[in-house]
């Protein structure tokens, strides 16, 4: 059998969902399909049958939620309906798409015609499940209220029976030597008999025999009630290892484990049963009868007879007694822990926690009842506010701010009272400072004159001498005739030449004029300023380091 919501479902879905608006499933369809595997997947993208396979459609009968995410419709055929057979089944919506879909094997309706045809009634619930199935449908009726499910109060039942039976022998409790682990020709087995595990019975009718690992080994007995077939029955069997805990296995069954027995390498059992020696009726081991018991206390029963010797025989109401010999009772305890109380109320506490504990308030400048809480009211009063003047009053409210002890006149910080505030201040202290520059500048001067003089000078003599002239003599080498050179057409010149007469140099001196000075002159540049710079450090207040605690008041 297949069932599944359709492409087309889940399209209309989602549609609803964001739009906000309510999912109505307005009727079942039943079909004959041809040709249909009941054990296929469901196509998901199939519409409905074309209507010559239709044979019947109808409004749910009934519809109500399983769990938020789970829905269920349901639809109920008389026999005064029919005939006709059926393999599919769909349910609509009022749009008419096509929201879920399941197929079966081949299913018979047929109607009630006496005396000729016995008719049979049809019920088919259609569960639908999608996140939010409940609040889109808005269905608000809880199916369990008209479907009854006999599996369910089964359980109950075995469960019931369980807790009973483990009221009475607790959580395991092996009768005499029931499930004794023993050794029988080499071979190990527990015996046959009946224990109490968690409150499953379990009973062996004859010993059974049980294959040990290698030793040393600790045997253990784990119980569970396990479904049979339609049943459900104690299931049973030895397990080994050191330590094991209860578990819930993969069909979700419980499993309890109780110790039965260790085996040492030498073979030996040690019995690790928590048994008790009931060999028949139970209730034979209770003393419910009239009558003397062997084994009973006599009725005279005195303190000493139960080492309570000790004990005191007195009592008394009065927490302010101071005696070893008298019982305080609880009248006198809670007369203690009032007056512990009442010595708290007022106290500021801070707590660790984001919620004040019982019996504290958030210390936040709240208004609260002068009435309700009287005690606190006559502790602090209006100290920190008169709430309306009347009915109420304010609770001091120190958040974000550090607690100094009162002065109480020791002159640190005097004239303080009880409950004022303090705004902050910074001690005074140095700072260190630095000037920046001013831009660069510059200063004209000029030198004054410091009046006219002269020097002295000369150069010494240095030995005569003469140059020698060489004079060309005239055309046609006549003795005494001189020649002449055109010099551009003006009157011919002699050209002479005189010989070098060697190098020689001259010493010259300067005189000396007495010391002088001259006046220096800078010029002026206006005024300017340097900025000074403090050095920054800090935040936007002094504190010390801290840690935040929920601060409240005790009431």
């Amino acid at each position: 059998m297949g069932a599944s919501i359709t492409l087309a479902g889940e399209s209309l879905i989602a549609q609803k969902q964001g739009a906000g608006e309510k999912l109505e499933v307005a009727r079942f369809v039943l079909a004959l399909v041809p040709g249909l595997d009941p054990n296929a997947p469901v196509d998901r993208a199939a519409g409905k049958p074309p209507a010559s396979q239709i044979v019947f459609t109808k409004a749910y009968d009934r519809k109500g939620y399983v769990s938020p995410n789970q829905v269920i419709y349901s639809l109920m055929v008389g026999s005064d309906v029919g005939d006709w057979d059926f393999n599919w089944i769909g349910l609509e919506a009022s749009e008419g798409v096509l929201l879920a879909v399941a197929t079966v094997p081949v299913q018979q309706k047929r109607k009630n015609i006496p005396p000729l045809q016995i008719g049979n009634n049809v019920t088919r619930n259609f569960l639908v499940e999608f996140n939010g199935a409940q609040a889109l449908t808005g269905i608000t009726v809880d199916a369990s209220t008209w479907q009854h499910d006999f599996t369910v109060r089964l359980n109950g039942i075995d469960l019931r029976e369980r807790l009973s039976n483990r009221d009475v022998f607790g959580r395991v409790c092996y009768l005499a030597d029931s499930l004794q682990m023993e050794r029988s020709f080499d071979l190990y087995q527990v015996k046959a008999g009946i224990a109490y595990v968690e409150g499953i019975r379990v009973e062996l009718a004859e010993p059974v025999q049980v294959q040990l690992p290698a030793l040393p080994v600790k045997a253990w007995l784990d119980v569970a009630l396990a479904r049979e077939g339609s049943d459900s029955v104690a299931a049973w069997k030895v397990v080994f290892g050191a330590a094991k805990t209860d578990y819930v296995d993969s069909n979700g069954t419980a499993h309890y484990l109780v110790e039965l027995a260790q085996v040492s390498v030498s073979e030996d059992i040690m019995d690790l049963r928590q048994s008790e020696p009931i060999t028949g009726a139970l209730v034979k081991q209770f003393a419910l009868r009239n009558g003397d018991y062997e084994n009973l206390r006599a009725r005279a029963t005195t303190k000493d007879d139960v080492d309570l010797g000790e004990l005191p025989n007195a009592k008394s109401d009065d927490p302010g007694t101071d005696s070893s010999e008298i019982l305080a009772t609880t009248k006198a305890l809670n007369a203690l822990r009032k007056v512990i109380a009442d010595s708290e109320v007022g106290r500021i506490g801070t707590f660790a926690m984001a919620t004040p504990p019982p019996g504290w308030f958030r210390a936040n400048g709240a208004a609260v009842s002068r009435t309700v809480y009287a005690a606190l009211f006559a502790k602090i009063g209006t100290l920190y506010g008169a709430g309306d003047g009347v009915n109420t009053f304010n609770l001091p409210d120190p958040r974000g701010k550090f607690i100094r002890v009162l002065d109480d006149g020791r002159g640190i910080d005097a004239g303080r009272v009880l409950g004022s505030l303090q705004a902050d201040e910074t001690r005074a202290h140095n700072h260190t400072g630095s000037s920046a520059a001013a831009g660069g500048h510059s200063h004209s001067s000029s030198s004054g004159a410091a009046g006219s003089h002269s020097h002295t000078a000369w150069s010494d003599a240095q030995g005569n001498h003469a140059h020698s002239v060489n004079n060309s003599s005239a055309a046609g080498g006549t003795p005494g005739s001189w020649t002449f050179a055109d010099f551009g057409g003006g009157a011919d010149q002699p050209a002479n030449v005189t010989n070098e007469a060697g190098n020689h140099s001259h010493n010259i001196g300067v005189g000396a004029v007495g010391d002088h000075a001259h006046v220096i002159t800078v010029g002026a540049v206006g005024d300017h300023a340097h900025a000074i710079t403090v050095g920054y450090s800090g935040g936007a207040e002094t504190r010390p380091q801290n840690i935040a605690f929920l601060a409240c008041i005790k009431y």
